[in-house]
């Protein structure tokens, strides 16, 4: 395996400025600047100073418990028991739990946060844990109810998993069936291409889902399983043991409704006056607070001081009512994206976040419900970004000279590559038709003007179906040469496709399930993990030997 690292700006303007120019931006981040080794060590000795060792122990064992339902390798189990060393904090990355593992960024991620632990332990000498957060309590199953794989035609197919779930249905309480599970199986044997590994694939799947469980407990075993040789703990915030040790910040951020909007507000601002756009829509309403009924959460949003309903629900309670469901049955609760990393703080010794472009630059609005708990913000890394060639492709792009910077944008391999000439000459044909044609019926219009205002009318309307209708030829010429040189195409489109699915970045659309049935499972564990801080944006270019 070859891998070469760059630096690239995520597109991003907010998070771009975060990692090039951060003294810029540095009052939106609570000044943590990522590439100094100091600020990890205050983070370090202030984070370790929060959490006592009852805290630790149910932690523990917690997450040991549920370690055991997820198949929980010996190098992970011994990853959740340094969280008891006192001095021991955590490297934390998350996603939600997409089908068949979502997009490949959620695997990047991990080795991200695996590579910035082991680095920063080197560092500061003490225990660095990466935790992998499982968003399970997401309620919007349309973000995470499909995959896309590339076919054996090497088009894009999306799967998805056929469910009824309604609009405010949390992934975590929401069991799938075995019948939902084999479609998708199924779907999945009928389009994935016939690869060394693909029977690997199904019968791993298959075996790691059992009747009842939620998509974020199948995604938990997937995961657990391709980085089975990393020390990574994984994570669900919404086990009612974790719950139970976060219920005083559901409690005391519906108490703080006012310093949280007013914080929320100045936020808002700060972000628009340094002149960049909001990651998260304002809601002055929202207290950053769901209720969880029955599996399913909603808005609880202050009507009037004292006094709170859940919106869509109707149902109305004082402030003295839910913070002693807080105490007494804190899984009732759920938080929303921007207290989200707060509910972390105050879960795990957090030392520092690895996130995407869009979670950068959503943490400086986040910082707001920070304050209102007397907290600051952790110091935030960008994920490592990476594309893979597995040797079928990276040997097509030998053969046609395609580099990694050739496909750094959207590209249209097909005609820049393989029918070039017959694109340039066919243009230049039906351009000039079309050219000389127009001429001569703008030429009639003049000559027979005199007739009245229709003629010039009548012309146009040629004109425009007479461009449309050689368009059409080109259209269909073209189409003769993509099948006289269809092998030509068919490898070009593939590449295409490869690194720009659906139109989008691979690692942001890919499900891993094509590199898994090419390359096998143990494949996963030899990718290159990045830890250093000092590089941001990194960007890896990954061949497969």
């Amino acid at each position: 395996m070859k891998c070469t690292i760059h630096q690239a700006p995520t597109g991003n303007r907010l998070t771009d400025a975060q990692l090039f120019d951060f003294q810029r931006v540095a009052h939106l981040y609570d000044e943590q600047d990522p590439k100094q080794l100091q600020t990890y060590a205050t983070r370090a000795e202030t984070v370790t100073q929060w959490f006592d060792d009852a805290h630790r122990q149910t932690l523990v064992r917690a997450l040991t418990a549920y370690g055991q339902r997820i198949g929980q390798t010996p190098a992970q189990r011994a990853a959740v028991k340094r969280l008891l060393d006192p001095r021991s904090v955590a490297v934390v990355t998350g996603q939600q739990s997409g089908l068949l593992l979502g997009p490949f960024y959620s695997i990047s991620k991990a080795l991200s946060a695996i590579g910035l632990a082991e680095q920063l332990e080197r560092e500061l000498g003490r225990p660095v844990v990466p935790v992998f957060w499982v968003a399970s309590e997401d309620h919007d199953f349309a973000e995470v109810d499909h995959a896309y794989i590339l076919n054996s035609t090497h088009d894009v197919t999306r799967i998805r998993l056929e469910h009824s779930f309604d609009s405010h249905q949390m992934v975590y309480h929401a069991a799938l069936t075995q019948v939902q599970v084999v479609s998708v199986l199924e779907a999945l044997h009928r389009e994935l291409p016939e690869l060394p590994y693909k029977s690997e694939v199904l019968t791993t799947l298959r075996e790691t889902f059992e009747e009842g469980d939620s998509l974020a407990v199948w995604f938990a075993r997937l995961m657990t399983k391709l980085l089975c040789n990393h020390p990574i703990v994984i994570l669900d915030p919404c086990l009612p043991e974790l719950r139970s040790l976060v219920g005083p910040v559901f409690a005391n951020t519906l108490a703080s409704f006012d310093t949280v909007q007013a914080n929320l507000q100045k936020a808002y601002d700060e972000v628009a006056e340094a002149g960049f756009s909001h990651e998260v829509i304002r809601d002055a309403l929202h207290s950053t607070v769901f209720q969880v009924v029955e599996g399913r959460r909603y808005v609880l949003e202050r009507r009037q001081p004292g006094t709170f309903v859940a919106r869509g629900l109707g149902a109305e309670y004082t402030l003295a009512q839910l913070q002693d469901t807080a105490v007494v049955a804190p899984q009732r609760f759920s938080s929303n994206v921007l207290l989200r990393p707060v509910i972390q703080d105050h879960l795990l010794p957090t030392l520092a976040y690895v996130g995407g472009p869009s979670e950068i630059a959503y943490h400086p609005l986040s910082r707001a419900v920070f304050h209102a708990h007397g907290r600051n913000l952790p110091p935030l890394v960008m994920r490592q970004r990476v594309r893979i060639a597995t040797p079928a492709v990276a040997r097509t792009m030998a053969q046609w000279g395609i580099s990694f910077e050739d496909v750094a944008q959207p590209c249209d391999l097909v005609a820049t590559r393989a029918l070039r000439d017959v694109k340039d000459v066919l243009h230049a044909q039906i351009t000039q038709m079309e050219t000389a044609f127009s001429g001569q019926l703008e030429r009639f219009g003049e000559e027979f003007s005199s007739f009245g205002p229709q003629v010039q009318d009548i012309v146009a309307r040629q004109i425009a179906r007479h461009k449309e209708l050689i368009r059409r030829l080109e259209s269909k010429v073209y189409g003769l040469a993509q099948r006289r040189r269809s092998d030509d195409v068919q490898q070009l489109r593939r590449i295409e496709h490869w690194f720009w699915t659906d139109g989008h970045e691979q690692e942001r659309r890919l499900s891993p399930m094509n590199l898994w049935a090419e390359l096998g499972a143990q494949w996963f564990a030899t990718l290159p993990v990045w830890g250093n801080y000092l590089q941001p944006g990194a960007y890896l270019d990954v061949t497969v030997d």
